[in-house]
């Protein structure tokens, strides 16, 4: 038997990392930052219809694959850091955003409107921020893996 699958994938984004961030939101919406995001020590910070992910280095092109699933995905291995958040979606269609909101590559639908989470894996933060005021604009030490899928009207929660 093989092994599930994910509904649908956007494999080798390179989102332009300014601020120490990129976006993963609702392809009509923006961002809605909770106070206080900027002190956070997460890597991923809910934003209503969407969230800001926070990345070890700077002034690079991290390799970013976003994943829609049917249902939650088995745990990965292999990856340093993992964190989850919810956020909901008015369209069913996701997509990937530099810090200053330009679009990554093309929209994923995720399924219908509602709530979804996002689990989000992260490895290379640490050689990543070891480049930064060295190397700018370089490609693929920091690595994520970031999949969607949606839950029941459950309260929205951070893990």
């Amino acid at each position: 038997m093989s092994a599930p699958q994910p509904r649908a994938a956007i494999d080798g984004a390179k989102p332009r990392i300014e601020y120490r961030q990129f976006q993963l939101v609702d392809q009509e919406d923006n961002l809605q930052l909770p106070q206080g995001w900027a002190r956070s020590s997460r890597i991923v910070i809910p934003a209503g219809p969407g969230a800001l992910l926070r990345t070890g280095g700077n002034d690079f092109y991290p390799l970013v694959r976003l994943e829609a699933w049917l249902a939650e995905p088995d745990p990965q291995d292999l990856w340093e850091a993992v964190e989850e958040a919810d956020f909901r979606t008015g369209t069913g269609t996701v997509c990937l955003r530099e810090w200053d909101g330009g679009p990554v590559g093309h929209p994923l639908p995720v399924g219908e409107p509602g709530s979804y989470r996002l689990r989000a894996y992260c490895r290379g933060r640490a050689e990543a921020e070891a480049l930064v005021g060295h190397e700018l604009y370089y490609e693929g030490v920091e690595e994520w893996l970031l999949q969607v899928w949606a839950v029941s009207t459950e309260p929205l929660r951070v893990r």
